[in-house]
């Protein structure tokens, strides 16, 4: 058994072997190939490895084992794939991928951030923050993947009401993933900046402007923060997610003092008369740096290997 997994997002294509552990990830930069398929051939030769089964979690919605990816300009098709590697190809979601992996996580792996303890078989989500905002929903071992970051901004306060007229203003709409994600912590900065009848400083047209609003614009990050939780809440809502809402992506654990200050969870249950119903739902960071890739193990764990039913 040496199973392929993979985590291909909008910044990084992460890959690993799994022959009953994870290998250490390879990760390279999704610019640095013009397809998944050149990525994945890139790992294969320097790994050597020669897999019996492969499984993807792409960002970007899925349909019949085929993405388009959402980020990148690329498409993954799932049969193409199979007969190019000679072995079967499952292409998901990737937050399918990562509430899959929610069941391989261990206590060390995920920080509380509020709430009591999870409700046994009840429903769970999961949303992360990253180069966009994925969502999913996992109840018993069933996947219910989503594009749920896509869906339209709502304001909760009147300086939020004029940042999504903002964005209407300059992309025509206003989403969630264009407030949490990396581009989002820039939107946030750029509109703040403007609030203050001040130019946006130079910096934030850098590559690395995200991590650099995070460090050096604490009202941002703390802004950030509380859309996060109200978002999050959102999650627990739409489900009733008493198995606990868990927060992937690579943005929540480098935000974690943050989130742990008090406006997150604040935010979380500020859902007027339902609110109570949600107060009590636990809230996970997850830590672990490879969830998309455990879930993508645990896909084919469940499928059986080789996994033949798509």
């Amino acid at each position: 058994m040496s199973w392929l997994c993979g985590d291909i997002g909008g910044t990084n294509v992460r890959l690993a072997r799994w022959d009953g552990a994870l290998s250490p990830t390879w990760s390279r930069p999704s610019g640095a190939f013009p397809s998944a398929e050149a990525a994945i051939d890139t790992f294969l030769e320097e790994s050597g490895l020669r897999p019996t089964a492969v499984c993807l979690g792409i960002a970007g919605p899925v349909a019949d084992n085929r993405c388009v990816a959402t980020n990148l300009p690329w498409v993954v098709d799932g049969a193409a794939l199979a007969a190019r590697l000679g072995a079967p190809v499952v292409v998901v979601n990737d937050f399918w991928a990562a509430a899959r992996g929610v069941g391989a996580l261990g206590p060390a792996d995920v920080v509380q951030v509020g709430g009591g303890g999870p409700v046994q078989g009840a429903p769970v989500a999961v949303i992360g923050a990253g180069t966009g905002l994925g969502e999913a929903l996992l109840v018993g071992d069933l996947v219910v993947p989503g594009e749920g970051g896509h869906a339209d901004f709502g304001p909760g306060s009147a300086r939020e009401a004029r940042f999504a007229a903002w964005l209407l203003a300059r992309d025509g709409r206003a989403s969630w993933e264009q407030v949490l994600s990396g581009p989002g912590l820039v939107n946030l900065a750029r509109f703040l900046y403007a609030e203050r009848g001040e130019a946006a400083p130079a910096w934030l047209d850098a590559p690395d402007a995200p991590a650099a609003v995070a460090e050096r614009l604490p009202e941002v990050a703390e802004w950030f923060a509380e859309l996060l939780g109200a978002e999050a809440g959102n999650a627990a809502l739409r489900s009733l997610a008493r198995g606990g809402v868990y927060v992937a992506g690579g943005i929540a654990p480098r935000l974690l003092p943050t989130l742990q200050a008090g406006g997150f969870r604040r935010r979380f249950a500020a859902k007027g008369p339902v609110g109570a119903a949600i107060a009590d739902i636990p809230v996970y960071v997850v830590l672990h740096p490879a969830l998309g890739l455990l879930g993508a193990a645990r896909e084919l764990t469940l499928r059986g290997s080789p996994c033949t039913r798509q």
